[in-house]
């Protein structure tokens, strides 16, 4: 049988799946456990490009073959009468552009000879590097040497920022906010429109790349020098970048390659740092960077998104759902291509298609999954409107019990009903009333559930309720008093439906043996409990009519609550079906214990008075209650009833029992 918190889950899992999918796809924007997810979703739309490459650049590597063959030393720099010759070199085939990837910091005698080769050229920019000396707070700018810096036509930063553990590089920098990139200078020298406004220069941008490592024209230093094998105007109106390329096992060796969106799956080695300078220079030249959407954007999208999946999903069958998820993770996936090509604009689509859509369609199967558990509930849902929880469970765990027959137990038993009903119900329209009634019973089998009784029958405006039976409960009569006492605090004030009409709720408790179990037939599950003793607790219930009361009990429940509860003696009874004469007691409300001892002990003098026939002295004893309380109910029946006995001549044994069999 669903819980109350299954209930619940029921009835709010939609909005709650809701709310947790777009805190989660906010956390994720937000939080830097997203940020692998923002990662890949930059480098997947680039296995779906095929762009074509501006072939206006060609790289010259400082590789092993051209150590060799121009006999440099690995671990020593480059003898810099060699690069003098090969700007020369490209000074006369017509280079547009050079761009040095190795910072000479160090004065050496050929640097007036390098010197005067840039002088020549007039377009060779040259490399600065961040270097942190030990102990110092901040980098501090390694630049080239004063001469070849006066030189150049202009210097710059040689810096990536790799954001993985695999050496990634994704953004594109153009420096500190000090010292421009090497790049950026690169493509100021050209006039490139963005470096007109250096106000921007800093402004967030992200490599776009436009094929793979390797996809640059690249030639081994040495050919440059001497023309090996390279076609006449080669390096013609070509933007040259110059750098290092070793193989594994130099000292130097791994330290200048990097990541990039194709070797990233195994598809393509790493990329050179030339490749990364020239792929940003393309960029900055052409305009071709690319930028990711503002975190406001992506916040709303993963919001809603993420909100839709938590609601959305829950409304489908687990395929269905399955189906209406790879759809929306094949839209995005289609959608961040598209966007990278036409826009030149990227987002954190995966942290949307890649979490948020599978959380949702998780919540959603988890859903339907409990959903259906409830579905297989709905029949002990419906009878736990009105058992308790703990007699549902029995009942479907013993079948027997729905077999037709019944055993004798001694059982606590609960009526009760509302006060003045039928005037109520003239007042209110059919729909208002079932509401009504509807409202009341959500109240009242509450009360008798919080003591775990078990609620037999609804008679009406009437609550038929046990204790003991189907199961054994030591203190059954003191959970039955309690129940009573929890539907008096709470439903004597009962609001009709904000109509003014207070519910007062009056309740009889007895306890004695009855026959209870499924009185019925095999077709029709009829569990019950019927009996002498059953009937006596109705009557005790009309009884609060006559006295104006709220609970009264026998003594056969008050005996075993006496210690604990507050209760007064209201007097002996016989009621119509019953020759015994019966002890009442009346259960004084919890809120009422305290101010109660005078006037309970007034109205205990005037009741042991009439018992005596000592109507004048009980008369006044009654009186003094009302002073006392002047709403006390029974107090005011036995100033009545003294006024009638007087008038009466009463049997020699009578010992102030009340008949009440001809009213």
């Amino acid at each position: 049988m669903p819980t109350p918190v299954q209930k619940g889950f029921l009835t709010w899992s939609k909005p709650a799946g809701a709310a947790l999918l777009a805190v989660l796809g906010l956390a994720l924007v937000w939080f830097p456990i997203g940020d692998g997810l923002a990662r890949l979703s930059y480098d997947l739309p680039f296995l779906f490009l095929t762009r074509e490459r501006p072939n206006d650049v060609v790289l010259v590597y400082l590789d092993d073959e051209s150590h060799a063959k121009l006999h440099q030393n690995f671990n020593q720099p480059w003898d810099r009468r060699l690069h003098s010759q090969l700007i020369s070199k490209l000074t006369r085939e017509g280079a547009t552009l050079l761009v040095f990837d190795f910072v000479f910091s160090d004065s050496e005698p050929a640097d007036a000879a390098l010197a005067e080769a840039m002088r020549a050229h007039g377009r060779v920019v040259l490399a600065a590097a961040n270097d942190r000396p030990v102990g110092a707070p901040q980098p501090v700018v390694r630049e080239p040497t004063p001469a070849l810096k006066q030189a150049a036509a202009a210097w710059g930063l040689a810096v990536f920022e790799r954001d993985d553990a695999f050496h990634g590089v994704r953004k594109l920098s153009t420096g500190t906010s000090n010292t421009p990139a090497l790049t950026w200078e690169a493509a100021r020298l050209l006039g490139a429109p963005v470096t007109q406004r250096p106000d921007e220069r800093l402004a967030p941008r992200w490599l776009n790349f436009h094929g793979p490592p390797g996809s640059f024209a690249a030639v081994s230093y040495h050919q440059a020098l001497g023309g090996e094998g390279l076609p006449d105007g080669f390096f013609k109106n070509k933007f040259v970048f110059i750098g290092s390329r070793l193989s594994v096992g130099f000292a130097s060796a791994g330290k200048d390659e990097f990541a990039t969106p194709y070797s990233r799956f195994g598809q393509h080695g790493l990329a050179t740092g030339i490749e990364l300078h020239a792929t940003a220079f393309q960029n900055l030249l052409y305009t071709d960077w690319l930028v990711r959407a503002p975190r406001w954007l992506e916040s709303l999208l993963a919001v809603i998104i993420g909100a839709l999946a938590g609601w959305g999903f829950s409304t489908f069958r687990p395929v269905r759902a399955g189906l209406f998820a790879l759809a929306v993770f094949a839209l995005f996936a289609v959608l961040a291509v598209v966007l990278m090509a036409w826009l030149h604009c990227w987002f954190g689509w995966l942290i949307i298609a890649g979490v948020v859509v599978p959380a949702g369609l998780t919540w959603s199967n988890g859903c339907s999954a409990l959903r259906e558990q409830f579905e297989k509930a709905v029949l002990a849902e419906s009878v736990g409107r009105h058992l308790s929880p703990a007699r549902v469970r029995q009942l479907l765990t013993q079948p027997q019990l729905l077999k037709p027959g019944a055993t004798q137990q001694t059982v606590s038993i609960l009526f009760s009903d509302i006060a003045g009903f039928s005037k109520i119900a003239e007042r209110l329209h059919p729909d208002d009333l079932v509401r009504l009634l509807n409202n009341y019973y959500e109240a009242a089998i509450a009360c008798i559930h919080a003591e775990d009784g078990t609620v037999m029958d609804l008679i009406g405006d009437a609550i038929f309720a046990i204790w003991n039976a189907p199961y054994p409960q030591a203190d059954h009569a003191e959970r039955a008093c309690r129940a009573a006492l929890r539907l008096h605090e709470q439903l004597v004030y009962f609001d009709a439906t904000q109509r003014n009409l207070p519910l007062r709720t009056r309740v009889g408790l007895h306890t004695g043996p009855v026959c209870v179990g499924n009185i019925g037939s095999s077709t029709r599950f009829d569990y019950t409990a019927i009996g002498d003793n059953v009937n006596l607790a109705s009557r005790l219930e009309g009884l609060n009519k006559f006295l104006g009361t709220h609970i009264l009990a026998t003594r056969e429940v008050q005996r075993h609550v006496e210690d604990r509860l507050v209760s007064r003696l209201a007097g002996h009874f016989k009621f119509k079906g019953f020759d015994k004469v019966v002890e009442v007691y009346e259960l004084i409300p919890t809120a009422e214990k305290e101010p109660s001892a005078a006037w309970r002990e007034s109205f205990a003098r005037g009741l042991h008075q009439f018992q005596r026939k000592a109507f004048d002295a009980a008369e006044l004893a009654f009186r003094q209650t009302l002073e006392l309380r002047p709403d006390d109910g029974p107090a005011r029946f036995y100033l009545d009833q003294i006024a009638e006995l007087k008038q009466q001549q009463l049997p020699a044994d009578w010992a102030g029992e009340i008949d009440l069999r001809g009213k």
